[in-house]
């Protein structure tokens, strides 16, 4: 059900933000431990029907909720007033914690959003603005919603078998990934946690995009260094051994998250679901990936590529795998097929209330 969340008589006024910078390369913030995120308030400018607008919190209307995660949720969000005005907002908690990894999400999140979210690239979730609600203590961050995620996609997916033109859609989904990706590189920021639930699709038209920057690290020399930081199944075999890598590690890691992703997505199934560091790292020495004899030769070998074990024989720029066999094979335009698929596929995804 949709709620309307008003506060009568609340202040709303711009208000500084503390946050923690977790580890000394993590933050994309070049400031002491402690700092303050200035411009955001409990108002906030926007633009509607080519006007720039103020919006509030007791104006924002939730309809349902997308997704969530360890250091939030996101809500579809109506603005009060404002007719077809949707968006995804996300709710990130703040805690007054000098230990508290949250604050350091919610920080990364919102400055990596305002660095590549503002439409250059369309394959990276737009950002419209930053709200604090301070009556629950949260950071909200609006941005452009998107009609489902790869995760909840590739489920239904399977569930109806509506496999056929699935081959050409994965390629499509690795071109858009790694235009976002490689975006991301020139703006000196890895992301770190790609996987099926931060790569979204819209059916119109069929596009991909990468969403969630809570845990980018930015790129000094190509390279940054925390080991365990993201999704734990699908760190790269250097981010979890540093011995692989003791210099750091780069995009080659991100590489490898969207070839595991582009598996999961293609067989339904996670090779190191369930397991921990030491056990991944052992089954990936082993492991060959195996996508489905439907799928075409060469999107098997691209696959295969960026998930070798030794990071140095990955693809070494993100030009290198547009320039694989897979990526000259994919058609330029969005093809009917791949429409007509995409559609079959979100009008079977159900909505479950709240």
């Amino acid at each position: 059900m949709a709620t309307n969340r008003q506060s009568a008589g609340r202040r709303r006024r711009p208000i500084p933000i503390e946050f923690i910078k977790c580890d000394t390369d993590e933050s994309l913030s070049e400031q002491a431990s402690f700092y303050t995120s200035l411009e955001v308030g409990e108002d906030a400018k926007l633009k509607y029907q080519e006007q720039s607008i103020t919006i509030n919190t007791s104006m924002l209307v939730e309809i349902r909720r997308l997704g969530f995660g360890n250091f939030g949720y996101v809500m579809l969000t109506e603005v009060q007033d404002c007719p077809g005005l949707q968006m995804a907002v996300k709710h990130l908690n703040l805690y007054q914690s000098t230990h508290n990894p949250s604050d350091f999400t919610a920080d990364t999140d919102l400055r990596t959003l305002r660095t590549v979210g503002s439409g250059e690239n369309p394959h990276v979730t737009t950002f419209y603005t930053a709200l604090v609600d301070k009556r629950d203590n949260q950071l909200l961050i609006c941005m452009e919603a998107c009609e489902t995620s790869m995760e909840k996609f590739s489920t239904k997916m399977h569930q109806i078998n509506e496999v056929q033109h699935l081959d050409l859609l994965l390629k499509r989904m690795i071109n858009h990934m790694v235009d976002a990706l490689s975006f991301l590189k020139t703006k000196n920021i890895l992301h770190r946690d790609v996987k099926p639930s931060n790569i979204l699709i819209n059916q119109n038209p069929v596009i991909f995009k990468l969403c969630d920057f809570g845990i980018c690290g930015r790129l000094v020399n190509s390279v940054t260094a925390t080991m365990m930081k993201g999704t734990g199944i699908y760190l790269a075999p250097e981010r979890i051994d540093k011995q692989r890598s003791p210099q750091g590690y780069g995009i080659q890691s991100d590489m490898w998250a969207l070839g595991l992703s582009t598996y999961e997505i293609a067989t339904n199934e996670h090779p190191f679901r369930g397991l921990e560091a030491i056990p991944i790292l052992a089954k990936a020495e082993i492991w060959v990936p195996q996508l489905p004899s439907s799928l075409s030769s060469e999107l098997q070998d691209l696959v295969a590529w960026l998930m070798k074990v030794n990071h140095t024989e990955r693809p070494q720029r993100y030009q290198d795998i547009l320039e694989s066999s897979a990526m000259q094979k994919l058609p330029q335009e969005i093809t009917a097929e791949e429409v007509e698929m995409v559609k079959k596929i979100i009008e079977q995804i159900p909505y479950v209330p709240e």
